[in-house]
């Protein structure tokens, strides 16, 4: 009984601990603004990220509900860093559906092709932190420990 309880509690305790990093949102991208421009050297990935709307019900002159659609923010052009080709071999994307999968975002096997599924996965770990794309971003790669930080990013 002590047991389960003694480890319930260094758990709740190592959480403690976790801190959440920075993370910058990808910024919208100027339609005259190349890749090149943007960031210079490094890989860029360019993502259309759709209109939030919401639904809004309104009483007509005729006492009538009628439902009209609001958009909340526009959709936009997302252009943001990622690993480039050379880094994303079968051995990180493999390394890319463990750390999802810990995280409870990734169900299939670690196959190392970057299928839909884990596109999916991708999406709804980059989502809360701003970036609602499966284009794995280069932070977010950094963040799951399957691309390492340079020293300058320390």
């Amino acid at each position: 009984m002590v047991r389960p309880f003694l480890v319930t509690v260094l758990c709740l305790m190592l959480a403690a601990c976790q801190s959440s990093p920075e993370v910058t949102r990808a910024e919208p991208v100027q339609s005259a603004l190349s890749d090149a421009q943007a960031g210079g050297t490094g890989c860029w990935a360019r993502d259309r990220i759709t209109a939030q709307t919401e639904t809004r019900f309104e009483i007509g002159a005729d006492g009538v509900r009628v439902a009209r659609e609001v958009e909340i923010r526009p959709a936009e052009d997302r252009l943001f860093a990622v690993p480039c080709d050379e880094q994303l071999d079968r051995d990180t994307i493999a390394s890319l559906q463990r750390a999802l999968a810990v995280r409870g975002l990734h169900a299939g096997a670690a196959t190392g092709i970057y299928d839909a599924e884990t596109a999916e996965a991708v999406r709804r770990y980059q989502a809360p932190l701003g970036l609602d794309s499966a284009i794995l971003s280069l932070d977010a790669a950094r963040m799951l420990g399957i691309i390492a930080v340079g020293r300058a990013g320390l």
